[in-house]
């Protein structure tokens, strides 16, 4: 790679690691007020989200620490930025989802199971759909057509989530209790 300008990871890196920082102070927060069932499923997902933003993190940190030297190549620090990538991305999936089901359960708690309870993981995911929907039509704009729906790490973070909320719709119902 030619010059360090050409890689630019570092607004990467401070979201990563301003996320860690969030993440830390979430878990301690809901542990010292948890709902009374999901607090163990929320804890896992955030703790993934952790060592994957943490990974973000670090790999992003190589890319720029290769970038600096003429006789690395491009396409070794591609690599690095695509890991970061699908990584940052698999740990925010973890982060919204544990929210969602951190909600769910608070509002099952507070509402003795009204149907809002079950309204705001179906508003969340559906908005945070949109805008994935939305960021995947400007990154893929330009003549690129069905590329927008057939990106493989957004579409596996979709589904990831679309089988949360099953699984919370199936809680919801009382079909069965994994939540």
């Amino acid at each position: 790679m030619a010059k360090q300008d050409e890689v630019n990871v570092k607004d990467w890196i401070v979201l990563s690691t301003t996320l860690i920082g969030a993440l830390l102070t979430i878990l301690a927060l809901i542990w010292q007020f948890k709902p009374k069932h999901g607090i163990i499923t929320v804890t896992f997902l955030l703790m993934m989200a952790f060592i994957l933003f943490i990974n973000s993190v670090t790999a992003n940190s190589r890319a720029h620490y290769e970038s600096q030297f003429e006789e690395i190549s491009a396409k070794k620090i591609k690599r690095f930025i695509n890991f970061a990538e699908y990584t940052f991305g698999l740990g925010f999936t973890f982060v919204i989802i544990g929210f969602v089901i951190l909600g769910y359960k608070y509002l099952i708690d507070f509402t003795n199971g009204h149907i809002m309870a079950l309204i705001l993981p179906v508003v969340i995911l559906l908005l945070a759909w949109i805008l994935m929907f939305i960021y995947n039509i400007i990154s893929y704009s330009g003549g690129k057509g069905l590329k927008v729906v057939r990106n493989l790490k957004r579409n596996l973070w979709l589904l990831i989530e679309i089988g949360f909320l099953v699984l919370i719709i199936l809680d919801y119902y009382q079909v069965f209790k994994i939540i």
